[in-house]
């Protein structure tokens, strides 16, 4: 049997509107994307390796606590780790990798680059609010004394929700 003009008409309707209604009963994904600022300290543990050239490998971890808006704890705790490395003329670099938590379900890791000029990075996941995370953030040493580090940053974050 074939199908008259209008009947295909009328299952082509169907078709669509089946798709439609499937896809708004499942959802699609949306992206968000959040600023987060804010002030903190850390106080870092250095381990250095002297090299033959006059400079080090420094090895760092850092425990963290800072100031994070917008949020409903207002505060958010981190450890990072990272291995650098020290010229004889007293350039520094370090590779960081590093964990901030809001609260027990809420956290999000950070890959980021140290130098004199401060720490750029990305955001590589999370849990919680923050699951699937990626985006980028900047730190900028505020005040240093001793192992003692006051800082300023903003985080660009991204999370999917469905």
């Amino acid at each position: 049997m074939f199908m008259g003009d209008r009947e295909m008409q009328i299952r082509m309707r169907i078709a669509v509107l089946t798709i439609v209604t499937l896809v708004l009963a499942f959802g699609t994904a949306s992206a968000e994307t959040i600023t987060y600022r804010g002030t903190g300290y850390y106080v870092a543990l250095k381990e250095l390796m002297p090299l033959a050239n006059g400079g080090a490998v420094v090895h760092l971890e850092m425990r963290t606590v800072a100031t994070i808006e917008p949020s409903e704890s207002g505060f958010m705790f981190g450890d990072c780790t990272g291995t650098g490395l020290l010229t004889a003329k007293g350039e520094f670099s370090a590779d960081l990798f590093c964990n901030f938590e809001e609260n027990a379900e809420d956290g999000f890791d950070f890959r980021g680059k140290l130098t004199a000029d401060g720490t750029t990075g990305k955001v590589i996941g999370g849990s919680g609010k923050w699951k699937g995370a990626t985006g980028s953030g900047k730190f900028r040493r505020k005040f240093v004394r001793g192992n003692w580090v006051t800082y300023e940053y903003e985080l660009k974050i991204m999370t999917t929700t469905q």
